[in-house]
């Protein structure tokens, strides 16, 4: 639906990089952010991650919130006003770009501020991780974790 009807009228300032995968290959921003979006037998465990896994991996300090953030660092979205306690979005710094999956849709490059109102007026800033680092701290978080739907 989303190739069919938005696409065409996407704006010409967001780039997509790829369309959604096809609903088994589907993943959300957090899951695309850890590396895992093209683990297929990770994305089945947990049919992506929510923000309170990475709020809990922030609580538990094994995230690091940084003011300097450089190429591949995350930002983090929040709705202050609306979810104060929640993060609603997260991407990956590509240069003077940020790199993210837009829930369940697109993979799209964008400006800072160029991302859905419902995503919030506030953001903060993660060092990443290494794909080897996200395996860890999900084999020590798995149990913990909410599978999580596409809706």
């Amino acid at each position: 639906m989303f190739v069919q009807n938005t696409k065409p009228i996407f704006p010409a300032e967001l780039k997509i990089l790829a369309d959604p995968p096809e609903e088994s290959k589907n993943h959300n921003c957090f899951a695309y952010a850890l590396g895992f979006a093209d683990k297929l037998e990770l994305l089945a465990q947990t049919n992506g991650f929510d923000d309170l896994y990475f709020i809990k991996l922030l609580e538990n300090n094994e995230l690091e919130k940084i003011d300097s953030p450089v190429e591949g660092d995350y930002v983090i979205y929040q709705d202050l006003e609306g979810y104060p306690d929640r993060l609603t979005h997260i991407g990956v710094l590509d240069g003077d770009k940020v790199v993210s999956k837009w829930a369940w849709g697109p993979l799209v490059r964008h400006s800072l501020w160029d991302v859905p109102a419902s995503y919030g007026n506030d953001v903060f800033y993660v060092k990443a991780i290494s794909f080897e680092r996200s395996l860890e701290l999900y084999s020590k978080y798995k149990d913990s974790i909410e599978p999580i739907n596409p809706q």
